[in-house]
């Protein structure tokens, strides 16, 4: 790792650096061109390390350099000043970039490499210095803004307030405070008046050239070319810088309430207060719009929003690991070694973790990944007994690299750390911590605390009776913080991730494609979203007329024509990005962006509907569903032998809940209910794509099942799960939505989803049975699902129709385990039937059928054993199917007739149509997915002042009925 980490670490008051950073962010104007600000970012090994948060009792020179600049930067323009900058130096390496040809025995391109590392080094201290300022000034002009739009008077100039709060109640949104901490005023012109400079779109329109030229195959850089400088250290480290300083220059939506496009286009009286959101879209608009003119005049323009779009879809497809020795693949190696020394978890036999605490942003391409044996995960070692050590409480932390870094340390001496296991690492996670956190490694304090309260505390609870006496200041310390940055009040899980570019990438499409959805709002038209344009005219590259690029497969068929006029759109190689959905889409930022992108994208979303191997990517959603409804049977903080009693149920606090984000379930299911809406799907879902084995499934080892059986058995699992916790009534009418879609092409239903179906809804229709008489005999409504009542009730009647559509007279036959559970529980079910509140449909083939199947074992059945049972209701199974239905006597079970047989059914197809105003619910979800998850280990927010999202504090508790739990699974095995 290349920089100054220890000196950015150890930085006081006395400093040259300090005493740069008080000049630069003071209230006294420093010119552009001033020599300050190259003594500053000559600073460059140390600025790159720089972060806004530490445990140690030093000054806080970083905190106090951002108090000044966003107190004074309006007036002095000096963070304008700083923008201007760092814009320059953009462009001067991406000029330099874009005539780089990798060749090392030529001794000119050598020294041209060696100029762009240095050049490169310096850029990437200036962005991260440029980030915490920005941030800063962002909070602070978002909350004085709010705090004017509340008491409409100026606030008390107290210790630690800003210049906003002292300016008059005119001009006090947030997009004029932030207007004038980016707009540079000389004060050198002796002409008329100070000149100004717009340095917000400066660095905007700077950031993406750069990201256009580094990443996109379009540019004048060959693909070789642009994965060498991709593979540079340095230049990884940039765009790693880049895209973190966008996310938090369009973090003026995060500390303001969720106000959509649409709401700020119908009322005009509400603030426009998205500043660098609006610049972002509207320079990105306006790029696209004239890129045409330019193209006349400039044969190498770039149309920006379109190459930004191709850069970040190629690194997600291509997740571009940090080159060794980045900064980059530092803090992905320190975040496995976290996960990995801090926690008891292993990985599954899918080679991922099951805890929600802990998420790979990718699935591993091999399966027998495993991060415990992975030579890259940076990990503890100690060395051997040999008589020549001279220490022996020394330990040796392997850096990923060719390097071996011995540390020694205060608290690293007490007690035996080299004889730590696993396990009880995590119950003295102090002293975890400090091995991970030496004046080496220098562990953020951001991922200590991450490691103290989400993954310790995940599987043991702290005690200060555990903690070492020399440990114990530093545990008091982490507390303080802990209460003092709110951290506790987002939801956070540590995210493991291979390619920091792909991810962050993939953050800033979500966001910019998002945003701006309205197109017309009372007849007046308004800003087109342009990314959202370009996305819609996505072609597949194996379909572009270029012999270069157009693959030589003659099997696949264009899903479109594509004419000369779409050569210059969009493009990728739709296989390619499908793939990647499927090692990423079990992640909340991968579901989101496959959702996007298959609703922006009307020839990909063709592309995916006929495919025939949609299990890539309803397998890991599948995945994502069963670990996120799980029921916790244990007190996870109950001292053994305290005696407490068990309460059938226990209230979801936020470490026992089994997801990170209850929305994450809301979009997997959509992605459910929009494959399940295509009746191609349910028809292969059952007969054509077979699972051979799931790995990740506890209850039973299941094997050969189809696709159609396996996403019945996990919806039924979470449709439990939300019955017994969480009462969410659009979760379970997305639920029966799904199955009803698929309920008209269930066959060959395999044995354990047939018994689970038949469990399911007996236990359902007791507890709405204890439901209905707590009510006093009264039955809900119908459609009402507001209710526990109303919610058991609609459940029990979509579990009847999917039993009553699977034992059709052309599906009885390959339904045969089905009909095998309905007579081991014929009892409750013809009780389930007769009931009058489940009588709103036909449930006489239902029980006609039992009566049926009792008839042939009594009649042909040779013995009671539930093997003899099976054989005789196989071999005579034509007489269930012929007795069922006169007329369709002797007919087969095809395909064919399976689905003309759906059709008289009824309309049972159930479609997805996006709210009206989308971006309510999915820009603050985005939000959370950002600071909570992708940013974890790398950005710092705070937390207590997010505002577009509730916060843990301000999300209504979970509350639950002491009744009895429906298991998930305590049904025999049917033979």
């Amino acid at each position: 790792m290349w920089g100054d980490s220890e000196g950015a670490y150890s930085l006081t008051s006395s400093d040259d650096l300090a005493k740069c950073l008080y000049q630069t962010t003071g209230p006294a104007h420093v010119p552009y061109n001033d020599s300050r600000w190259q003594q500053l970012l000559l600073h460059y090994d140390r600025l790159v390390h720089l972060h806004s948060a530490t445990l140690n009792g030093r000054d806080d020179v970083v905190g106090t350099a951002c108090a000044q600049c966003a107190k004074y930067s309006a007036t002095s323009s000096n963070l304008a000043a700083l923008t201007l900058h760092i814009s320059r130096m953009l462009r001067d390496l991406q000029s330099d970039l874009e005539n780089y040809k990798h060749n090392h025995n030529n001794e000119g391109e050598s020294k041209h490499r060696i100029t762009i590392i240095g050049k490169a080094r310096a850029t990437c201290g200036a962005l991260n210095l440029l980030r915490l300022l920005s941030h800063e000034t962002i909070v602070q002009a978002c909350d004085s803004a709010r705090a004017h739009e509340q008491t409409h008077t100026s606030t008390n100039n107290q210790d630690g307030s800003n210049y906003y709060s002292e300016q008059p109640t005119a001009g006090t949104d947030t997009n004029y405070l932030l207007k004038e901490s980016f707009t540079y005023r000389s004060r050198q012109s002796s002409g008329s008046g100070e000149q100004e400079n717009d340095a917000a779109v400066q660095i905007i329109s700077s950031m993406m050239l750069f990201l256009s030229t580094v990443g996109a195959k379009t540019t004048t850089t060959t693909t070789s070319n642009a994965s060498e400088i991709i593979s540079i250290p340095e230049i990884y480290d940039v765009i790693v810088q880049i895209l973190s300083l966008l996310l938090v220059l369009l973090s003026t939506q995060l500390y303001q309430p969720m106000v959509s496009s649409a709401e700020q286009a119908a009322e005009s009286e509400i603030p426009q207060g998205n500043f660098f959101l609006n610049k972002f879209m509207e320079y990105s608009s306006w790029q696209r719009q004239n890129y045409r003119a330019q193209q006349q005049h400039d044969k190498g323009a770039i149309n920006e929003p379109m190459a930004l779009l191709s850069s970040c879809l190629n690194w997600l497809v291509e997740r571009p690991a940090p080159p060794r020795r980045s900064i980059a693949s530092h803090y992905v190696e320190l975040t496995k070694a976290v996960a990995h020394q801090m926690t008891d978890l292993v990985l599954s036999n899918d080679g991922m973790y099951e805890d929600s605490c802990i998420v790979m942003a990718a699935a591993p391409k091999n399966e027998h990944n495993d991060v415990s044996s992975s030579a890259s995960a940076l990990s503890l070692q100690t060395p051997s007994n040999d008589a020549a050590t001279t220490h022996n409480n020394l330990t040796t932390v392997s850096l990923g690299t060719d390097d071996s870094v011995a540390i020694s340390s205060k608290g690293h001496n007490a007690g035996d750390v080299s004889s730590l296991k696993r396990r009880s690492i995590v119950l003295q996670p102090i002293r975890s911590i400090l091995l991970l956190s030496s004046t080496v490694l220098l562990l953020p304090i951001r991922l200590v605390r991450l490691a103290f309260n989400v993954l310790g505390r995940k599987q043991h609870a702290i005690l200060l009776d555990d903690v070492l006496k020399d440990d114990h200041s530093l545990f008091q310390q982490i507390q303080t913080n802990c209460e003092k940055s709110s951290w506790n009040k987002t939801n956070n899980i540590l995210l493991l991730t291979d390619s920091p570019i792909a991810d962050l990438g993939t953050a800033l499409i979500l966001l910019a494609s998002n945003n701006y959805r309205a197109q017309s709002v009372n007849g007046r038209n308004v800003l087109r979203n342009p990314f959202r344009v370009e996305l819609a005219l996505l072609n597949d590259t194996r379909w572009v007329k270029d012999d270069a690029v157009r693959q030589s497969d003659s099997s696949l068929l264009p899903l479109s024509n594509v004419d000369d006029s779409q050569a210059t759109s969009l493009s990728i190689n739709f296989e390619s990005l499908f793939g990647a959905f499927g090692r990423i889409c079990h992640t909340e930022l991968g579901a989101l962006t496959l959702y996007t992108m298959l609703l922006s994208s009307p020839i990909f979303a063709e592309s995916v509907a006929a495919r025939s191997d949609l299990d890539l990517v309803i397998i890991p959603l599948l995945r994502s569903l069963y670990f996120s409804s799980v029921m916790k049977h244990n007190n996870l903080f109950q001292k053994k032998g305290s005696g407490a009693q068990k309460t059938p149920f226990q209230q979801l606090s936020q470490s026992d809940k089994p997801y990170r984000s209850q929305s994450q379930l809301y979009v997997i299911l959509i992605l459910l209910l929009i494959f399940s809406q295509d009746p191609s799907f349910g028809r292969d879902s059952f007969r054509r794509v077979s699972i051979p084995a799931v790995k990740w499934y506890k209850e039973r080892q299941i094997k050969a099942i189809s696709l159609g059986s396996m996403i019945l058995v996990v919806l039924l699992r979470v449709i439990t799960f939300n019955l017994n916790m969480l009462h969410d009534e659009f979760l379970l009418s997305n639920c029966i939505a799904v199955l009803l879609n698929l309920s008209p092409h269930i066959v060959q239903l395999h044995k354990y989803v047939a018994t689970r179906i038949t469990f399911v809804t007996i236990s359902c229709f007791k507890r709405y049975l204890a439901l209905l008489a707590e009510n006093g005999g009264i039955p809900e409504e119908e459609g009402d699902l507001s209710s526990p009542l109303g919610m058991h009730g609609e459940a029990c009647r979509t579990f009847l129709q999917l039993i009553k559509h699977s034992i059709r007279p052309r599906c009885v036959e390959d339904n045969i385990h089905l009909v095998y559970a309905l007579l081991v529980e014929q009892r409750d079910i013809q009780k389930i039937c007769q009931h009058s509140s489940m009588k709103q449909g036909d449930l006489a083939p239902i029980t006609d059928l039992i009566q049926r199947a009792n008839n042939i074992i009594e009649k042909h059945g040779t013995g009671r054993s539930a093997i003899e049972a099976m054989q005789t209701l196989k071999l005579y199974s034509s007489e269930l199917k012929s007795e069922t239905v006169g007329d369709n006597r002797g007919r087969t079970g095809s395909a064919d007739s399976v689905t003309s047989e759906a059709t008289d059914l009824g309309n049972l197809t159930f479609t997805y149509e996006e709210e009206v105003d989308p971006e309510v619910f999915f820009v603050p979800y985005l939000w959370d997915v950002i600071v909570g998850a992708l940013s974890i280990s790398t950005l710092e927010w705070s937390r207590e002042k997010i505002l577009v999202f509730p916060l843990n504090e301000d999300t209504e508790t979970l509350s639950h009925d002491n009744v009895e739990k429906t298991e998930f699974d305590n049904t025999p095995d049917v033979v």
